[in-house]
């Protein structure tokens, strides 16, 4: 059993010059990071006022160190699709490198169990698409997709749907799935 001494919280420090706030990131009382972070500089992610300081400690690129942060931008258009920025902890380093290319994964969930990034995205009523990341040597690289559409004239029921999945590295495709034949992966995002 974990004792509380090895605890992780993370503490929002407002009123910090030259940065939107301070992240203090504590093992039981000890504190092991601190540092300032600003938010984009970007007209199209513009931070959502009732969740300004919302951040979670998790371990995005696997290694075994769960003192990456990822802080969230905001929700945004109709379907409410969120983003966040993340810096990953480097202990080479010993301090934080930010993803670049993580505010632009739509709706990221993190997999532990396939140790991976997913994302999915409401392109229509009739179409949805996913995505599958890992994290290698501090950036994001997309391994597949996945879309799932509706033919013709149907009411939009998952056990309806036709699914397409490209598997990126070897250019595979597989085309006219059902939801049973997808790959096991895509199970946090596609609902089941």
């Amino acid at each position: 059993m974990r004792s509380n001494d090895d605890t992780l919280s993370l503490m929002i420090e407002h009123e910090v010059d030259d940065v939107d706030y301070g992240v203090i990131i504590k093992r039981g009382d000890k504190t092991i990071h601190r540092f300032g972070y600003k938010y984009p500089e970007d007209d199209d992610l513009v931070p959502n006022e009732e969740r300004i300081d919302s951040c979670l400690l998790t371990d995005l690129n696997f290694d075994g160190i769960k003192e990456d942060v990822l802080f969230y931008l905001g929700s945004f258009g109709a379907s409410g699709t969120e983003h966040f920025d993340a810096y990953v902890w480097n202990p080479n380093t010993e301090h934080y490198d930010k993803i670049e290319e993580f505010k632009d994964i739509p709706n990221p969930k993190i997999s532990d169990k396939y140790k991976c990034i997913l994302s999915r995205v409401y392109i229509s009523s009739a179409e949805n698409e996913y995505a599958k990341y890992v994290c290698t040597n501090g950036h994001l690289i997309k391994v597949a997709e996945l879309r799932q559409y509706w033919k013709g004239n149907i009411y939009p029921e998952r056990d309806r749907a036709v699914y397409e999945e490209h598997f990126i590295k070897a250019n595979v495709w597989k085309r006219n799935l059902k939801l049973n034949q997808i790959s096991d992966f895509w199970k946090p995002v596609v609902p089941f």
